[in-house]
């Protein structure tokens, strides 16, 4: 039997900025799962890591964009959790022609992920790196 060694969270975030560093995109979250996964098994073997996790560790990092691409879901009609991070998420509400207010989508505060009422599920994720803004005029 083959024993399993899980990594600690500051070492797969710092190997998670490494890939993404240098990649500056991942389509997927599998794809970014075996990336980190092929590094993490550099340092031991008998490292396992799930793409569940890296996607929730990926959450914690400032620095990274997550896109979730969405599929339409018409039999959801209700969102209490976000899809992504599994916060809470708040409505997004605009204005009729009557100037009245109604509901049109849903938002979650921490990690953007936002979403109409028909596109509720998402069906892939997409990791960016997003690069520190550098002005032209600075010394």
């Amino acid at each position: 039997m083959v024993s399993k060694k899980i990594p600690c969270d500051h070492f797969v975030i710092n190997i998670i900025k490494e890939v993404l560093k240098k990649r500056h995109i991942v389509q997927s979250q599998e794809d970014l799962t075996f990336l980190v996964l092929d590094k993490l098994k550099k340092y031991d073997k008998k490292f396992v890591l799930s793409p569940r996790r890296v996607r929730k560790l990926v959450i914690k990092i400032p620095n990274i964009e997550i896109k979730a691409k969405t599929k339409r879901s018409p039999k959801m009609k209700k969102l209490d959790k976000c899809p992504v991070c599994k916060r809470k998420v708040n409505k997004i509400y605009g204005k009729n022609l009557l100037n009245k207010k109604i509901h049109i989508g849903y938002i979650c505060k921490r990690c953007g992920y936002t979403t109409d009422l028909n596109s509720l599920m998402p069906m892939k994720y997409l990791f960016i790196w997003k690069r520190k803004n550098k002005s032209l005029f600075s010394k």
